[in-house]
């Protein structure tokens, strides 16, 4: 039977039971027990009636719109009702109120704290920011600058001592201490990728992941730093003078020795990015591509053949024989650039962002300076801004978030800090000037952010591996 037949069915044998039944009915005429049916069926058509109208009808103060979606097609839907405007953030709320209604909180929040780390330019840079946002919006803002692990145990022993109140806003953090915070419970527990507008412009992996570890939107990247390999482009010409892979590496160390060194990975960023790029590569991108991290699968990978039918230690150990000062590592990033500076290495993996601040510091001659991201790819970090559980002013935190992921703040961050823009479409708003210094990327597709940002090779750190294998370094490589 036909559904529709069914339901006729189902209505006529409800009437009939109706009409015959004598708990009911009692003795009435079938006369008078049609006229009970027909009154008792009126009844149920004006409240179903009235019913649907209610459903239908929209809320009073609401505006209702009809939007034509193809030639033959359209659909209404109900746009405008209001809603009064909470007086704090919680965890739930803040998923229903308006943009504007966010705002208006903010502003009787008055004010936003935010903690962050880095070098004197970051410093200076993200000083800078909080006045421009204070002046385009009226909201207070501080920029407190110090340690990223200081910040992060302060608020894990605030959640500690159940301190439901603090005195900070907005945290920059990179994937390890935000790691520790969310698992400690120190981070507000709300998607900030679902509520902030602006989010929506960063690549939807970062928007989920920091250096493959799960954010869930709690974290929201605002910058993308990155190392590329660093060379003296007075002597040496791009492509023919340098190994442009990391497949020529090894044999560009023999033939060139002493000419080239990374530093300790424990003591800077450019030398443990460089180790997990070359072990992605060293034993493919699919063995760390968001893959569940165990110490048995991590040795059971390191400790296995690779390239040059070596395990990922004997390569190093191999490439430590031709490097500079063999069994010596600079400890640190600035060591690193000074051995550049001071024409004792002529290739090293080095950040953009240092880069660009040795040069503008009057310290770096940019006659020197070649940078380019060697075959297949280096990956690299896109750092951000959580907020803390106890964030005192969230609504506050969360309009200045989507005010630093704003394309015209954006923009700023390459010309001055040496970074990527999170918002990959910023890019476009960058100087060409800019665009053209000698710290960014020569080679294609490195040579235009969007361009490489929408068709890769875009590769990840894998926060897990990388710590482990800095750990291991120390007695595999730099005790050896």
């Amino acid at each position: 039977m036909r559904r529709e037949d069914r339901e006729k069915y189902l209505l006529f044998y409800s009437i009939y039971t109706l009409i015959e039944s004598p708990k009911i009915m009692g003795d009435q005429s079938m006369d008078a027990k049609i006229i009970i049916v027909s009154v008792i069926l009126l009844v149920i058509g004006i409240g179903i009636g009235y019913g649907v109208a209610a459903v239908s009808m929209p809320p009073a103060g609401a505006e209702t719109v009809t939007t034509t979606m193809t030639e033959t097609k359209t659909v209404t839907k109900t746009v405008g009702a209001t809603t009064t405007t909470p007086e704090e953030l919680t965890t739930k709320n803040v998923y229903t109120i308006s943009w504007d209604q966010l705002v208006e909180l903010a502003k009787e929040e008055g004010e936003v704290v935010w903690y962050g780390f880095g070098s004197t330019y970051e410093r200076d840079f993200f000083t800078e920011l909080c006045s421009m946002f204070e002046e385009e919006t009226g909201i207070k803002c501080t920029y407190v600058h110090g340690s990223w692990f200081d910040t992060v145990q302060k608020l894990i022993s605030e959640k500690e001592a159940g301190k439901e109140v603090g005195d900070i806003d907005v945290v920059l953090a990179w994937s390890k201490p935000f790691a520790m915070a969310y698992e400690a419970g120190a981070v507000w527990d709300v998607n900030l990728a679902e509520i902030i507008p602006n989010a929506k412009g960063i690549p939807f992996v970062a928007r989920y992941f920091h250096d493959m570890y799960p954010t869930n939107g709690r974290h929201l990247p605002i910058l993308a730093w990155w190392v590329g390999f660093l060379y003296r482009k007075d002597l040496l010409k791009y492509p023919d003078d340098v190994p442009t892979s990391f497949d020529e590496l090894l044999d560009w160390v023999k033939k060139n020795p002493g000419k080239f060194t990374y530093c300790d990975p424990n003591k800077g960023g450019s030398g443990h990015t460089f180790l997990i790029g070359l072990a992605e590569w060293f034993y493919g991108y699919d063995k760390f591509a968001f893959a569940e991290f165990s110490e048995e699968r991590a040795a059971e990978i390191f400790y296995s053949k690779g390239k040059y039918d070596m395990n990922f230690w004997e390569y190093l150990n191999e490439l430590e024989k031709y490097m500079y000062q063999p069994g010596n590592y600079p400890q640190g990033n600035k060591a690193t650039i000074e051995l550049f500076e001071a024409g004792e290495v002529v290739l090293i993996p080095m950040w953009v962002s240092i880069t660009m601040q040795e040069v503008e510091a009057g310290r770096l001659d940019p006659n020197w300076v070649g940078m380019y991201i060697p075959e297949p790819t280096m990956p690299g970090p896109f750092d951000g801004v959580f907020i803390p559980f106890n964030a005192p002013r969230k609504a506050a935190a969360l309009v200045f978030i989507n005010w630093l992921l704003s394309d015209k703040v954006q923009a700023l961050i390459p010309q001055k800090i040496g970074a990527y823009p999170a918002v990959t479409e910023a890019w476009n708003l960058v100087p060409g000037e800019v665009k053209n210094k000698p710290w960014w990327p020569i080679n294609d597709p490195y040579n235009d952010l969007v361009k490489w940002r929408k068709y890769g090779p875009l590769w990840y750190r894998h926060a897990d591996y990388m710590f482990w294998m800095m750990e291991k370094w120390i007695d595999e490589v730099a005790r050896k």
